[in-house]
């Protein structure tokens, strides 16, 4: 090397630094590969596949049987293989990309009564948990859903369920109860604890609640368009009918967006109650 000669050296990190004569002048940071589950590169872009039976990554698959869930939400590659992955896809833009209930977030929700001792919340919780557990034992589709919170997810939300009364004819019916009812009413499955130290009564109502009911921030609210005023003083009848169509359809697409109408309720039932 000269006087002035310039010498790239490969420093500890692999990145590239250039000497002239024994002082570093520059690096050139060497550029990482990014990679990401196929999932990732679509919540990403805003891409939904259609037919996720066709997205080959072009990996050992993580199943023995060719295609598997593992391979679009765990297996990571990079844009250039995540192009090619989709290639036989049918994909929909401007759209967020859907999970299988596997690989969805969990969380489990219990509704107690408000006049406990904070330990006795818990406890009367865990009882509730405890009858969950051993319901979902014969319930094939809700035993995948319970075995991926128990397993990974793991969050408890107890919330303040209110009074606990067993009688139904009395205007002292608990809202305890009453949230039991209403839960039931709209097909969530619930599992409950009445403790016999406090007269049978119900201390505790527990459900699973999926990740499109609490993330408002992936799967925000329903937001209708508003029919402006002056449609509604003009009396332009046929206006307001064609956006309220509209609102119909978004509102449909919304639904299935967040998994149904049962989430659709939780969306609103949960947002009501408080902390316990």
């Amino acid at each position: 090397m000269g006087a002035f000669g310039e010498m790239l050296i490969r420093n500890m990190g692999g990145d590239l630094d250039t000497y002239r004569g024994d002082k570093p002048i520059k690096t050139e940071v060497k550029m990482k590969e990014i990679k990401k589950t196929g999932y990732q590169w679509c919540l990403d872009s805003s891409l939904r596949i259609l037919d996720l039976n066709n997205y080959d990554a072009d990996i050992d698959s993580l199943s023995t049987s060719g295609f598997s869930e593992a391979d679009y939400f765990e297996a990571e590659l990079t844009e250039e293989r995540f192009l090619n992955a989709i290639r036989n896809c049918r994909v929909k833009e401007r759209s967020t990309p859907r999970k299988t209930e596997k690989y969805l977030e969990y969380r489990m929700y219990g509704l107690v009564p408000y006049n406990l001792s904070g330990i006795q919340k818990g406890i009367q919780f865990g009882h509730a948990k405890d009858e969950y557990s051993d319901m979902v034992r014969y319930l094939s589709g809700v035993n995948v859903k319970y075995n991926k919170w128990i397993s990974q997810d793991k969050t408890y939300i107890i919330l303040n369920g209110g009074t606990t009364n067993e009688n139904k004819e009395s205007k002292f019916y608990g809202s305890l109860q009453q949230h039991r009812d209403l839960l039931v009413e709209n097909g969530i499955q619930v599992s409950e604890f009445k403790e016999p130290d406090l007269n049978d009564t119900l201390t505790g109502v527990v459900f699973l609640v999926d990740e499109r009911v609490f993330d408002r921030k992936l799967y925000p609210n329903f937001e209708p368009t508003p029919i402006p005023k002056y449609f509604m003083e003009g009396g332009r009848i046929g206006d307001v009918e064609k956006i309220n169509k509209q609102n119909e359809v978004h509102y449909s697409k919304w639904v299935e967006k967040i998994g149904g109408e049962k989430n659709a309720f939780l969306r609103e039932f949960l947002i009501t109650l408080r902390l316990a």
